[in-house]
């Protein structure tokens, strides 16, 4: 049987789906080898792994190695990865990256996918991040939102269009708080069927690894195989 699998999306780009991520690693790595992949980034050197790229975040996060950052897919252009693939001549093929994913499965214990942008973003000219999502069959997806203004809007039409899916929702708290910094949460709960956790605190990736949130999505991913 495959190993549980969690796939890291949200409302958008630069909202901390990495930060996030690199903790639920961190501690999902306590009950065997968890491998952290993030299948394609843009802004990223192409050529080689840099220190301040997500994957190699998520690779040193990692316990289960297979070199499986060199089957990911980087693009220079800090664009969709459907355009970067256009402007770069390299076509991004989804089949060879859930192939990969499947290996990660076979030989972990645990593997989290943080996809690129947002839930809805195009990952091909074709294919959306949710429909790669959907091919995957993760045991749990993570929708990450910053906690602020507009919140409601986004997690509510990205879980809404998804609904098959069954988002878990975590909101990051902002750099810049505002009106509505702490009341989004109980208001998504009364709003929308899934579960809401959150706000989830700023906090360096070690201490966040230990919030009473990232243990409770990883008992959700390995409770629902």
């Amino acid at each position: 049987m495959p190993s549980p699998l969690i796939v890291v999306s949200g409302v958008g780009t630069g909202i901390g789906k990495t930060h996030l991520s690199v903790a639920l690693v961190r501690a999902w790595s306590a009950f065997g080898r968890i491998a952290g992949f993030k299948p394609v980034e843009t802004g990223a050197d192409p050529s080689a792994v840099s220190p301040g790229d997500d994957a190699h975040s998520l690779e040193l996060a990692s316990t289960f190695h297979v070199k499986h950052s060199e089957r990911a897919l980087r693009f220079r252009a800090p664009v969709s990865p459907h355009l970067a693939a256009r402007m770069e001549r390299r076509p991004i093929d989804t089949s060879a990256l859930a192939d990969t994913i499947r290996s990660l499965r076979d030989g972990a214990d645990g593997v989290l996918v943080e996809l690129p942008g947002g839930l809805f973003s195009p990952l091909t000219e074709e294919l959306l991040n949710v429909d790669f999502a959907r091919t995957l069959g993760a045991h749990l997806l993570v929708l990450v939102a910053p906690d602020r203004l507009g919140a409601l809007n986004d997690v509510l039409a990205a879980a809404r269009a998804a609904p098959d899916l069954a988002p878990c929702i975590v909101l990051n708290t902002p750099e810049r708080s505002d009106a509505s910094t702490g009341t989004n949460a109980a208001e998504l709960a009364i709003l929308q069927p899934h579960s809401v956790l959150g706000p989830i605190p700023r906090a360096e990736r070690a201490d966040l690894a230990a919030h009473p949130a990232i243990r409770d999505l990883i008992a959700r991913a390995m409770s629902a195989v």
